[in-house]
């Protein structure tokens, strides 16, 4: 299937007698002029669908996306992979401090906390997606 992107004015042509022309509305519609042989059916897909034929298979089912829409999306993205790579490696460095303090603490009431603190800690990270070995030593 050929897919055409046209200005507001622009045409193509079908074989020789066939022309079809793009005219831009306001309100982002817009209107399709098209000359043809009146042996050649012309019908809006409503039209089609509603007296039983199916969609053609080689249309879109919806049209693209703007390009100002892409590349807010893109953003968007961009941002969330910086702020999710900022997270698991704030992650990391909690688990790693933890762990040294683990090592430093004697038996008692500081081991304890940092137990109970450790285990808050792989909560958070597996609610968020991080695996519970990240980050450890």
């Amino acid at each position: 299937m050929l897919s055409l992107q046209l200005k507001s004015g622009d045409y193509l042509t079908i074989g020789d007698e066939i022309a079809v022309q793009i005219f831009q509305q306001p309100g982002g519609a817009f209107s399709v002029s098209v000359k043809a042989p009146r042996e050649i059916p012309i019908l809006r897909g409503k039209v089609l669908e509603r007296s039983g034929d199916d969609r053609p298979d080689c249309l879109r089912d919806r049209a693209p996306k703007r390009p100002s829409v892409r590349a807010r999306n893109a953003r968007n993205m961009e941002a969330f992979a910086k702020r999710k790579e900022q997270e698991t490696a704030a992650v990391q460095e909690m688990r790693s401090i933890l762990a040294r303090m683990d090592s430093m603490a004697e038996a008692g009431a500081l081991r304890q906390e940092i137990g109970a603190l450790r285990a808050h800690l792989e909560t958070i990270g597996t609610a968020r997606g991080h695996s519970a070995g990240e980050g450890n030593p």
